[in-house]
């Protein structure tokens, strides 16, 4: 092994063990935050008096300021740099979470979903920015796995759960306001955290010495530059140009029809097929089974996305992956009882994961620099929020309409086929120009080429 190799290794490791555990809370913070509405609406939904289709507009209007300030958010974080954007957004999305404890009806629980939507927008696209600056590209699908455990539903849910059920009364106020006003404080601290302790990339990292810090940049600088550069609006449009960009962001909103869904709707879904199939369950029983679900989800993700990068391979990866979740959608939908009903789910959340930890890389696989990861990564979540946008409305009308779920997970089924179907497709779609740099893409891999 030459020394710099060694040097690379040394410093991965290194950068693994102090930047993942916070890239991690920064995950399961924005996610908890995001989805225990879906637990809250166990007994929300009546106090408030909202029906299925408003509590799934509420969830859905959540990617209207998300969607918003994809793109602005991810040009600050450009030029503030990771360490500040992240921190200070992590504590504003904190405060907004707290607040959500005085929602009193559908009309300020709309509000303060879109406030929580706007100041999340630069969370998940800074994050994944975050990776490809630390991190070579034969070891993201396993980082980002690691990183985006979802901690948020197996130990978020359970607790959401309890909260809800042990402190409801106390001091005269319902345990769901108790939920958001104890499981937002703690964002708080944690953008406080990161504030304090993220390095905005190796080239500021004192804690590498100067032949990893070397090895690293070396490896990283076919991805990003650590220079500044400036963002001109042509870049922007120049990304709305790129069909390719475009179809397998189309790809990724697809996919996100399913994990929007089922992260809103799994403890109602859950709670549903129990009472359709006689079994009683309470607030925490229907928490705990939701958080289990995840439990043998993680696992099968982390072997998918091991797969995948031992192959050097994502399309396929994330077809087979969308299909797994779509057939346990069916599963889901036609099972006699509650067992077949949580099988059915953990085969969704499996392959939504799987997929999902692979799905972003590939629309901007064949970016280059800092301007166009940061536009082409804003692009690709903010069209991928547009499934997340209508997921939840479509979901629970169809709930309304028809009384059960069933309507609602072939809709998800319906969404996850197509991304597999345009996934596979779009990554066919060749750059409309491209200069020299176009190696063959290995095992149906995205081809990695700099647009123009």
């Amino acid at each position: 092994m030459s020394d710099s190799s060694l040097a690379e290794r040394q410093a991965v490791r290194k950068a693994l063990r102090r930047l993942g555990p916070l890239v991690l809370l920064l995950y399961t913070a924005g996610y908890l935050d995001r989805v225990n509405l879906g637990t809250a609406a166990l007994t929300m939904n009546a106090d408030l008096g909202i029906s299925a289709s408003a509590f799934g507009f509420a969830t859905g209007i959540f990617s209207a300021g998300y969607i918003a300030l994809q793109v602005p958010s991810n040009l600050a974080l450009n030029r503030l740099g990771p360490r500040r954007w992240l921190g200070l957004l992590t504590i504003c999305w904190g405060v907004v979470a707290v607040l959500t404890s005085l929602v009193q009806g559908e009309s300020s629980l709309i509000a303060i979903r879109v406030a929580l939507g706007a100041v999340e927008a630069g969370m998940l696209p800074g994050m994944l920015m975050y990776l490809t600056i630390w991190f070579p590209p034969r070891m993201r699908g396993r980082v980002t796995a690691l990183v985006c455990l979802p901690f948020y539903a197996i130990l978020g849910t359970p607790l959401s759960a309890a909260i809800i059920q042990y402190a409801d009364g106390v001091l005269g106020v319902a345990g769901w306001r108790w939920m958001f006003l104890l499981e937002g404080a703690p964002t708080i601290i944690i953008g406080l955290v990161l504030l304090r302790f993220l390095t905005d990339s190796p080239a500021t990292a004192t804690w590498l010495t100067e032949p990893e810090r070397a090895a690293l940049l070396e490896v990283t600088a076919a991805e990003t530059a650590v220079e500044k550069q400036k963002i001109r609006f042509n870049d922007v449009l120049q990304r709305l140009r790129d069909l390719r960009l475009i179809t397998l962001s189309a790809g990724v909103s697809l996919l996100w029809v399913g994990f929007a869904a089922i992260t809103a709707f799994l403890p109602l879904i859950i709670a549903g097929f129990a009472q359709q199939a006689h079994t009683k369950l309470n607030v925490v029983q229907t928490g705990l089974l939701s958080g289990a679900v995840y439990i043998p989800a993680t696992l099968v993700a982390i072997f998918w996305v091991s797969s995948s990068d031992r192959r050097n391979e994502r399309v396929w990866h994330v077809a087979w992956g969308a299909l797994l979740a779509a057939a346990g959608t069916v599963l889901a939908a036609n099972a006699t009882d509650l067992w077949l009903t949580l099988l059915g789910t953990v085969l969704l959340t499996s392959g939504i994961y799987a997929a999902l930890f692979l799905m972003w890389q590939i629309p901007v696989g064949h970016l280059r620099g800092p301007v166009a990861l940061s536009v082409g990564i804003a692009l690709t979540t903010m069209l991928g929020n547009i499934g997340s946008f209508l997921a939840p409305y479509i979901v629970g009308w169809l709930r309304d309409a028809t009384g059960n779920y069933n309507s609602g997970l072939y809709f998800i089924a319906a969404s996850l086929i197509g991304c597999a179907v345009v996934t596979v497709a779009g990554n066919r779609i060749r750059p409309r120009t491209t200069t020299s740099r176009t190696p063959t893409p290995h095992h149906g891999d995205v081809e990695e080429v700099t647009t123009h």
